[in-house]
């Protein structure tokens, strides 16, 4: 793996901007990554330090963060990071366990995440982070705190997620979703939870990404817009003109490069 952390920001070709004057979870959500042994990179960090922020009454601004890299670039331990820091911090500050619930394109690749590559980060270190148990069998995979909290995984059927009541949701890679049912299951699972907030991410996807592309849609337009409340969107991408074989377009818009990423076409690294 590389790591090169005097690698500069690369950019976001969209963003909501940071509102400096507002607290954010962002550096409580850092600590906890280091906590499951690594270190969130200067993109991954800026997209919890933005979407982190609280307001004067300490609830989440965004009720979504949206964000957007391509293939490969740490999306999936971001969300880990950011269900560590929920699981436990969030659990401390309102007194009660979080429920949370983590989706992928189907139901088999939600369990591939957790049991090839959150369990073996999160099995050693379970007595520090507090874990009681973690689950493996088909249908039943989940992850159980010792103060209550729990994230399970939800299926990929048109009926999969409704009826929960969930405190923070997941969805990875949503450019698969030919239809928005996976958020007509989790927008009314949170209709009660104020404190409650969806993480949201994926690659660019095709015309038939429906339910990717309204989000793009709405997550540009919002930062055109210049709002500062409701939804966060960040997004990685090269610009339509640039040239993909560019060594320098893939700089502009790939920001694992240097950190976990080589180019070995540049004389950058």
């Amino acid at each position: 793996m590389v790591k090169m952390t005097s690698v500069p920001l690369c950019e976001p070709r969209f963003c909501t901007p940071r509102t400096p004057s507002r607290p954010t979870m962002g550096p409580a959500i850092g600590a906890a990554a280091k906590a499951l042994g690594f270190e969130l990179m200067p993109w991954q960090q800026l997209v919890v330090d933005i979407g982190g922020e609280v307001d004067s009454e300490g609830m989440p601004v965004y009720r979504e963060v949206i964000y957007s890299t391509p293939r490969q670039s740490g999306k999936t331990l971001l969300d880990l990071a950011v269900i560590e820091q929920r699981a436990r911090g969030w659990a401390e500050i309102l007194g009660e366990p979080q429920k949370m619930l983590y989706t992928a394109q189907t139901g088999q690749d939600a369990r591939k995440k957790l049991l090839n590559d959150w369990f073996p980060i999160l099995w050693p270190r379970r007595g520090a982070l507090g874990i009681s148990s973690i689950t493996r069998a088909n249908g039943n995979e989940s992850v159980v705190w010792k103060n209550g909290s729990r994230l399970d995984l939800m299926g990929s059927g048109e009926d999969a997620g409704h009826g929960k009541t969930v405190d923070c949701a997941f969805k990875d890679e949503l450019f698969a979703d030919s239809d928005n049912r996976r958020d007509q299951a989790l927008i009314p699972a949170m209709a009660t939870k104020p404190f409650g907030q969806m993480w949201t991410n994926s690659t660019m996807g095709t015309p038939s990404s429906v339910a990717w592309n309204a989000k793009v849609e709405l997550g540009r337009a919002s930062v055109e817009a210049g709002r500062t409340d409701g939804i966060c969107y960040i997004e990685w991408s090269a610009d339509p003109s640039a040239e993909p074989e560019d060594p320098a377009t893939w700089w502009s818009c790939m920001p694992a490069l240097g950190h976990t990423q080589t180019d070995r076409k540049s004389t950058r690294l």
